[in-house]
């Protein structure tokens, strides 16, 4: 029976010595044309496990990452298009890195990231239906240096070049300029951070109580606290308590908000980033909200207008500074066209009953 070369074999375990010098020569091709990279592992946050999707991710840390730009005669599909949102770019760029640096170096540490945040021991093995993995995924984002841009890993690819003597060794990213959607970016690089307060994205705006204490400043982190147990208090009750006593009465209390998949849950605080502070006219709004809930109906009108964050205490987790908020409301925003709509709905439909005001029966 006839059969390959042994001594030419690709699969054949005599060449393994000449696999680690291949894989050699990649990296040091990679430490002398390449670049660092910041690498930035993608957490699930209220992840819906049938569906397997997040409505709100978080970027935790970031860490240097060398890596060749394969594209490198400039971005693939390099172009911008005017939409309803604005100015989208829609650059592509390919990253090759190493895959025994990766898997020696790096994803040690990204797997016991996970098990801590977890609870596991950090030698446990990683739940894949939670979106855990120690190899580069799809999701994951890189932050390029060269134009200040953040990149999103859009595909993975394990057989490129084709497993030349029987290995691969390398990942090429394929990836797409990131379009930010209420992301988390807590990394400890300001110039990563800085990307959750750039765009127009969702903002909430609140109506303060004037008798605060201190001031906020713009970027800083603030915790919400509910004390709905004062929504029943007239509000020149309200203009009398102070501050003291009105933390006294949110000791207890927490917010009750839907998650994705639709159930209560017990939220203790809310966190956000203050983006704006109107002191002459009281109003402070925010971005980045840790927790967000649909509007309560009204029992009364049977209108969507009752919101969880309406009677709250924010306070800055930096100036120390206290206020209260006795309304809630969505910030307007270029291009933001969800008032005009509902308005051109209630013109035009037609109630036979309460409930078809409410079609999604949020309670």
């Amino acid at each position: 029976m006839a059969t390959t070369n042994p001594f030419f074999n690709s699969v054949y375990p005599g060449q393994t010595t000449e696999q680690d010098l291949l894989d050699d020569l990649v990296i040091e091709q990679i430490a002398m044309f390449g670049a660092d990279f910041l690498y930035m592992p993608r957490k699930m946050l209220n992840l819906d496990k049938l569906l397997h999707e997040s409505s709100k991710n978080a970027f935790e840390f970031a860490m240097p990452v060398p890596m060749y730009v394969k594209t490198f005669s400039g971005y693939n599909n390099g172009m911008e298009m005017l939409t309803k949102f604005g100015v989208r770019a829609s650059d592509e760029v390919t990253l090759v890195m190493s895959r025994s640096v990766w898997n020696t170096q790096y994803a040690p540490f990204v797997k016991s990231y996970y098990n801590a945040e977890a609870g596991r021991p950090t030698t446990a093995n990683l739940e894949n239906l939670e979106g855990e993995a120690a190899r580069p995924k799809e999701g994951d984002l890189i932050y390029f240096p060269f134009d200040d841009g953040i990149f999103e890993i859009k595909y993975v690819m394990f057989d490129q070049p084709f497993f030349q003597l029987g290995r691969g060794y390398v990942y090429e990213l394929m990836c797409e300029k990131f379009e930010f959607s209420g992301e988390s970016f807590e990394t400890g690089y300001e110039e990563i951070d800085q990307a959750k307060t750039q765009p127009d994205y969702y903002r909430m705006e609140f109506d303060l109580v004037p008798d605060g204490v201190g001031s906020f400043e713009h970027g800083e982190r603030v915790e919400i606290t509910d004390f709905t147990n004062l929504i029943d208090l007239q509000s020149e009750d309200l203009d009398n308590l102070t501050t003291e006593q009105r933390d006294q009465l949110v000791v207890d209390e927490v917010f009750r908000l839907y998650n994705d998949p639709g159930y209560l849950e017990h939220v203790e605080k809310v966190y956000a980033t203050v983006m704006d502070v109107d002191v002459p006219n009281n109003k402070l709004v925010v971005a980045d909200l840790t927790n967000l809930d649909p509007d309560q109906e009204d029992g009364e009108t049977y209108e969507i207008s009752i919101n969880k964050f309406d009677t709250v205490i924010i306070k800055g987790m930096t100036t120390g500074a206290t206020w209260t908020s006795l309304n809630a409301h969505e910030h307007k925003t270029a291009f933001n066209d969800n008032e005009i709509i509902q308005d051109e709905f209630d013109d035009i439909k037609i109630i036979d009953n309460p409930w078809d005001e409410n079609p999604f029966g949020f309670l």
